[in-house]
């Protein structure tokens, strides 16, 4: 299967990335060690990949320290991952009532993300959605790809409860983060802060260069400077109504 394929070959790049960095990942600061964590970050992997891809990212995130956790969701049940979303947000929460939460979702762990954020209540409780390579809006591969019986498909029920009125609620602010090569802007109406679109990582094709993004150091440093507060791109707030599935596609390249 393709996407098991390109699983294995982030897997190994994962192995390969984490050995050739041992030395440094193995010597960090004792300023970072003594100081206070910078907010909690919980990461969102896409659909079917796990946690597993995603060890370099939060890694990265850690020696610009922060506290990172990676949630291990295969991206498949849309609605029960939005409330494993918020579990995860409230036991931070309770653990450490002082240190922010910023959700960062790859993929469908974007909608997921958004989905808990808008409808679950999540708004008051998080303080930056960062989605990185995110079908906002659908994508035309949602429509028949397996274990999300279609709510990814451009018009789906779940897209259309999920982007009804403002799509960015609430005191939360929202970066998107994608590749040059992303199939979908990403983009959301309301507040938004849309990253300028990052060069390729893997291969100029589309879907590699998403899943790409995983383990891509350039997207660990757009994510770590989004949570810190810089918009590097352009802050946009579109009009409800004037964004569609079909103008999200195919993006400038």
């Amino acid at each position: 299967m393709a996407r098991m394929r390109i699983l294995r070959r982030l897997t190994a790049i994962v192995a390969f990335t984490a050995a050739a960095a041992g030395v440094a990942a193995a010597a960090p600061t004792t300023t970072a060690h003594a100081a206070a964590p910078r907010g909690t970050l919980l990461i969102v992997p896409g659909q079917s990949f796990g946690a597993t891809p995603y060890t370099l990212m939060a890694d990265a995130l850690r020696r610009d320290g922060y506290r990172v956790r990676v949630l291990d969701l295969m991206g498949t049940q849309l609605f029960s991952d939005a409330h494993a979303i918020g579990r995860a947000v409230d036991a931070e929460k309770a653990a450490r009532p002082s240190t922010p939460v910023s959700l960062v979702g790859h993929s469908v762990g974007g909608v997921t993300t958004r989905y808990y954020v808008k409808n679950l209540g999540g708004a008051s409780k998080v303080a930056n959605v960062i989605a990185v390579g995110t079908p906002e809006y659908g994508s035309p591969g949602g429509c028949n790809q397996p274990g999300t019986d279609g709510q990814l498909c451009p018009g789906s029920a779940f897209l259309r409860d999920l982007n009804a009125g403002d799509d960015t609620p609430g005191p939360t602010k929202y970066y998107r983060i994608r590749s040059a090569y992303e199939w979908v802007t990403g983009d959301l109406d309301g507040g938004q802060c849309r990253v300028t679109p990052l060069p390729a990582f893997v291969a100029p094709t589309g879907y590699t260069e998403h899943t790409a993004e995983a383990v891509n150091p350039t997207v660990f440093q757009a994510v770590s400077r989004a949570v810190a507060g810089h918009c590097d791109g352009q802050f946009v707030d579109q009009p409800d109504g004037q964004l569609t599935a079909k103008n999200s596609l195919r993006p400038q390249r």
